[in-house]
């Protein structure tokens, strides 16, 4: 069976788009189950959620990774399949999915994310993404979470999401690439559409961006992947305080003035002789 995992907070303008997307596939509806895992919603995610999923639960641990974790402890199949609630996805979805980790014999599948909002943001978007994909002459697959599954024996392997909100996705590809030896598929046939609301801005989208990438790889500190700022509250203020580059400038400012003080006071003390 497959389990198909969905996070949401708040989700009722998106959610029941994507699950109709999902009730409508070609895969007989008793092979795979809807798990919706719910952060608290205080709209009617939840209501919408009950009239399509198979399981609602609420959400225990912490962050996205958290969330897609607790849906892999309510789920019931061998095969987890990840999505997101601005989701849609095409009839043959999930029989694609089928296809890679079962009679493909692959570990891990992925696919192409594609935006059904047009815009100018959007399009430069994909095609930074589409650069991920020289990674695979590598071996190194970049997963991201709208649109990935892969077998229970391999996700219990790495041990799964860590409870963390930006960057779940790539600490898992990071840590599925680590292994060595999980073979994953990128699939172009098993591509997803996606909403492209959270490209509002930018720029503020690169900042959180290298925001998220600065702590994961530098300072380790994943406490900052779990309560980052919010995007449309990012900017370029906002983001030399999180990353402590103001504070470092302080500090180096004040050895400056310190360094200018003793200086100055020799310079006074030679000019006396």
């Amino acid at each position: 069976m497959l389990s198909v995992i969905i996070p949401t907070l708040n989700e009722e303008e998106q959610l029941e788009g994507c699950l109709t997307s999902l009730t409508n596939q070609t895969l007989d509806r008793n092979e795979f189950e809807i798990i919706v895992v719910d952060g608290n919603s205080t709209d009617r995610t939840r209501t919408i959620a009950q009239q399509h999923a198979d399981k609602v639960v609420m959400q225990e641990r912490n962050g996205i990774g958290g969330a897609r974790k607790n849906g892999v402890e309510a789920a019931c199949g061998d095969l987890l399949v990840f999505t997101d609630a601005d989701t849609l996805h095409p009839s043959n979805w999930l029989e694609l999915i089928r296809a890679n980790l079962g009679t493909g014999g692959y570990d891990v599948c992925t696919g192409p994310i594609l935006f059904y909002e047009q815009t100018l943001r959007s399009e430069l978007l994909s095609l930074w993404r589409k650069q991920y994909n020289i990674f695979h002459l590598f071996n190194f697959y970049w997963l991201i979470g709208s649109n990935m599954a892969m077998t229970r024996t391999s996700y219990d392997q790495i041990n799964g999401h860590r409870s963390i909100s930006l960057l779940e996705d790539y600490d898992l590809s990071v840590r599925m690439f680590k292994e060595k030896d999980i073979r994953c598929r990128y699939d172009t046939r098993q591509e997803v559409y996606t909403s492209a609301r959270r490209l509002q801005n930018l720029f503020t989208y690169t900042l959180v961006y290298f925001y998220g990438h600065y702590h994961y790889h530098f300072t380790r500190d994943y406490q900052r992947l779990l309560t980052y700022p919010r995007f449309d509250k990012m900017d370029r203020e906002m983001i030399l305080d999180v990353t402590g580059i103001r504070e470092l400038n302080r500090k180096l400012e004040e050895v400056q003035e310190k360094i200018t003080r003793n200086f100055n006071g020799i310079e006074g003390k030679m000019g006396g002789k």
